[in-house]
């Protein structure tokens, strides 16, 4: 990726959207005050009004908190902008610095922006803790860092609070709009309210929050050969990443990541019974090892990301493709690492074949080796 920078692109919304959630808002608290409640119970007909008149300042205010956000958004984007010019990618802290606010909110701002469409191609990189700015291109990361033992970042979900909010504007704005004598208005105001509720339950996303990790220190490897153990503890870095990766991996790839994981620990505890074998796991474990890992880390960036473009889809389905073979290739690891066991029972059982073969009677030679 070049590190020219490109100007950032971005769209300006929310005016728009501010102008018509303040007239839906105002429309009906400016007409209220001329339909008093004349007499109880209110007539079907000025029932139904009230009712209209709630929907419309529910709308209004649902779509002025929108336009708010956007023109929010718009303006932290104009910060950032000039950071981009001379480089695709900025240090998270760099840019949550910039905004005062943590690498939570940051993220979240990020995908409400591509969400808003107020800008195209920006996203987090939680890997190797930049954000960066692709534009409608595709552009190739740089290598996965190595595994340092630092701080890392980690993406967790929690349930939204919108739905809550929705109950409580429910509830008050029935409240404002109708009389609360009867219980029957109570019965009304609980029923809308659970309906807005559950209805923003069950299409409100789960909230991102970013967390970081410390650092899981291996046991050290001790098995006497200090090139082996050297280059062991490489890859007890690498089994740290994986297994990371198997927790939070749950796309179709799920089960061939736990397959890798399984296999390479089955590969190391072979390579420390048999230490003779570690000079022809230099290239599985040297490049092999860590590009099947890089190869990981970037399928579940790309999956993260809010918008799937044809570049993004393309890329996910090439790792997806390639799988197989990895897999495939840690088996075949694995299996050369017991190619000298099975050679030697392989001529055992020929040579028993030949002895039964010829007559030999067993059982009188295990007596005599007794003896």
């Amino acid at each position: 990726m070049a590190n020219t920078g490109s100007r950032l692109v971005i769209k300006k919304k929310g005016g728009a959207e501010m102008v018509i959630g303040a007239v839906f808002l105002l429309f009906p608290l400016v007409l209220l005050p001329y339909r008093p409640v004349q007499a109880m119970p209110m007539p079907a007909a000025d029932y139904f009004i009230r009712f209209i008149f709630m929907l419309a300042f529910i709308a209004g205010f649902n779509v002025l908190v929108n336009g708010i956000r956007k023109r929010k958004l718009y303006q932290k984007l104009l910060r950032l902008g000039p950071l981009f010019d001379n480089s695709h990618r900025i240090p998270l802290e760099m840019a949550s610095g910039l905004l005062g606010c943590g690498l939570t909110s940051l993220v979240g701002d990020v995908r409400a922006m591509q969400k808003f469409g107020l800008v195209q191609g920006l996203y987090a990189d939680l890997l190797r803790k930049d954000l960066v700015y692709a534009g409608d291109r595709f552009v190739a990361d740089p290598p996965a860092p190595a595994e340092t033992g630092g701080v890392t970042l980690r993406e967790d979900h929690k349930k939204s609070v919108k739905p809550i909010y929705l109950f409580g504007l429910a509830w008050a704005s029935y409240a404002f709009f109708f009389p609360f004598y009867r219980p029957l208005d109570l019965a009304i105001a609980l029923i809308l309210s659970l309906i807005a509720f559950f209805h923003t339950a069950w299409n409100a996303p789960a909230r991102a929050v970013i967390v970081e990790v410390p650092p899981e220190i291996p046991k050290p490897v001790q098995t006497g050969n200090e090139a082996l153990d050297e280059m062991l503890k490489g890859v007890q870095l690498h089994l740290t990443t994986l297994r990371r990766l198997e927790k939070s991996n749950n796309s179709k790839l799920a089960g061939q990541v736990r397959d890798i994981l399984n296999t390479t620990e089955r590969i190391i505890e072979q390579v420390k019974k048999h230490p003779e074998k570690s000079r022809d796991m230099r290239q599985f474990f040297n490049y092999t090892l860590p590009t099947t890992i890089g190869l990981l880390q970037n399928y579940d960036e790309l999956r993260a990301q809010p918008v799937q473009g044809k570049n993004i889809a393309a890329a996910l389905e090439k790792i997806e493709g390639m799988m197989c073979t990895i897999v495939d290739a840690f088996h075949r690891q694995l299996d050369a690492l017991f190619a000298d066991k099975a050679l030697n029972i392989s001529v055992e059982l020929e040579v028993m074949g030949q002895m039964l073969k010829s007559g030999v009677d067993m059982k009188s030679m295990y007596d005599d080796f007794k003896r």
